[in-house]
């Protein structure tokens, strides 16, 4: 039984992850893409959203942000159309060493190193 409600939980949640990670997609470049700014285009408070995601993902509001950006920014270096510093504005980093910083704690590498690996294995 226990196993079902799981599955009902994650079906129901379907509607409200696919809304969210659009918000977030269609925002990526805005640097002001924050909680209270995600919260108000879900049209929820600030702790429901945060409950909300944490319950889903086990991640904060804005470790999803930074996850999803970053994860943007993986893809964007795999490309290796653009300069680092094009890659972090277009997923809404104004600081280049932010943006270093965030990578290297998600991917354990910095963009630099990351598009060197990608540039090896081709």
């Amino acid at each position: 039984m226990a196993h079902l409600s799981l599955d009902t939980q994650a079906k129901a949640s379907e509607p409200f992850l696919e809304e969210i990670k659009e918000v977030i997609y269609q925002h990526l470049d805005n640097p002001d893409l924050d909680v209270v700014f995600l919260a108000n285009m879900m049209h929820v408070s600030r702790p429901t959203l945060y409950r909300k995601i944490k319950t889903l993902f086990n991640l904060s509001p804005n470790e999803m942000i930074h996850f999803i950006r970053l994860n943007k920014a993986a893809e964007l270096i795999a490309e290796d159309r653009y300069r680092l510093s094009e890659i972090a504005e277009q997923v809404g980093y104004h600081s280049l060493g932010q943006f270093g910083r965030n990578f290297s704690k998600q991917f354990n590498m910095t963009p630099s190193e990351f598009l060197e690996k990608i540039r090896r294995a081709r």
